[in-house]
């Protein structure tokens, strides 16, 4: 067993990784939404997401929401491994 402070800072580590996740994942998941159900729509029908993103970077709209989702889905296999882990320590 750890000290408590240990403990206690695990509990903040893996409680703030998880509201990154959240956060960090609601972006992509609402454009992957808005591809195929397309809730902000130019004047045609079609997304408007990557019409607001520069010329440069709106060629690769779909390679950026891959990469990450792929981000997103590394990054909560990790914090799984992290809570598998230190499961003993985060039930105190």
């Amino acid at each position: 067993m750890n000290s408590l402070d240990e403990v206690f800072r695990l509990k903040r580590v893996h409680t703030r990784w998880i509201r990154i996740n959240i956060l960090c994942g609601l972006a992509p998941l609402f454009a992957i939404v808005n591809k195929f159900q397309p809730m902000l729509t130019d004047g045609y029908g079609n997304d408007l997401v990557p019409t607001l993103l520069p010329t440069a970077i709106g060629a690769h709209y779909n390679a950026i929401l891959a990469f990450l989702l792929a981000l997103l889905t590394a990054s909560e296999l990790l914090r799984r491994r992290f809570h598998r882990v230190h499961e003993q320590d985060l039930k105190l």
